[in-house]
């Protein structure tokens, strides 16, 4: 967490020096793929100051809903006619997005990914701010694994279909497979992201598999929900496992509800898009595309020091 900040506080330090009575420099798109995650507005906690300290205003728009494609579409294209400086965007579904990139393109307007390192064919990007997402579900089967012996039945509540649920399955069945035979997976289904659903996924696998001792939920906010299902049904034996590092998750651990989250970096991943979009903007050459935050599994013994 430590790092984190000081990679944000010494991106900010150095953009100020930069241009610290410059005037608006015009606009710096920002596009969530929706605001149903909290990690969503610390990636926005992290870019707007860097965007400030340069003399530009952050742009924000965001979806109603994690699956509306059309509308992050359209509001892409929204920010190229209002001929935005550069673009950061979190994709929905990033071969979805791949058009709107390539109109991006066309208008001369850069644009950085956030919260993938996925790089896409098709379309120029000129850089993408995330963590590994595989690594990640990798690093929960580890903590998995050391919290239960070994031995397991585990639930996933998945996302919406994407690149963002293949990694952050995959990293954890994949780990599984090559080291820990001894954690099965029992069930799939998905929670699109949201709570709610999150929740009734969670139900619905408990009761069809009463044997289940792990849920993991591929988002913060669905293993909230798993968390909410496991006291409906008075299964507290349940170990819940995030995947975000957001704040709302920190403090359901605190409170020893959430038994621990993946803590992503969202706060650096932001700060990072944006230092990156200024990059382009500046005509700044990149010889290495991806900019990785590190991850790390946040549970009650290291959750202080995330709060």
């Amino acid at each position: 967490m430590k790092k984190i900040l000081s990679l944000v506080l010494a991106l900010t330090i150095l953009a100020m020096g930069a241009a610290a009575f410059a005037e608006s420099a015009g606009e710096i798109g920002f596009l969530p793929p929706a605001m149903t995650s909290p990690f969503y507005a610390s990636c926005i906690e992290g870019a707007t100051p860097v965007a400030e300290a340069n003399g530009y205003t952050l742009t924000i728009m965001a979806p109603g809903a994690e699956d509306d494609y059309a509308e992050q579409m359209s509001m892409m294209e929204d920010m190229i006619t209002r001929g935005v400086k550069a673009i950061c965007v979190c994709g929905i579904n990033l071969d979805a997005l791949i058009p709107g990139i390539k109109k991006a393109n066309e208008a001369g307007i850069p644009v950085v990914m956030f919260n993938t390192i996925t790089e896409i064919e098709g379309a120029e990007v000129y850089a993408y701010s995330g963590y590994n997402q595989y690594n990640g579900g990798a690093n929960i089967a580890d903590w998995v694994n050391a919290q239960t012996g070994g031995e397991a039945k585990v639930a996933i509540i998945e996302g919406l279909p994407s690149d963002y649920t293949t990694q952050r399955m995959g990293g954890f069945v994949d780990r599984c497979k090559e080291l820990y035979p001894g954690i099965e997976l029992v069930a799939t289904q998905p929670g699109d992201w949201v709570r709610e659903k999150g929740m009734n996924a969670a139900l619905d696998m408990i009761q069809a598999h009463p044997e289940l001792t792990v849920i993991y939920g591929l988002s913060d906010e669905m293993a909230l929900g798993a968390v909410q299902a496991c006291k409906q049904l008075g299964r507290e034996d349940i170990i819940c496992v995030g995947l975000d590092g957001n704040p709302n998750a920190f403090e359901s651990v605190k409170a020893g509800e959430l038994n621990a989250t993946l803590s992503c970096g969202p706060v650096a991943i932001g700060a990072n898009a944006v230092a990156a979009a200024i990059d382009a903007i500046n005509g700044v050459e990149r010889t290495e595309k991806i900019i990785e935050a590190p991850t790390v599994v946040v549970d009650s013994t290291l959750v202080d020091d995330y709060l």
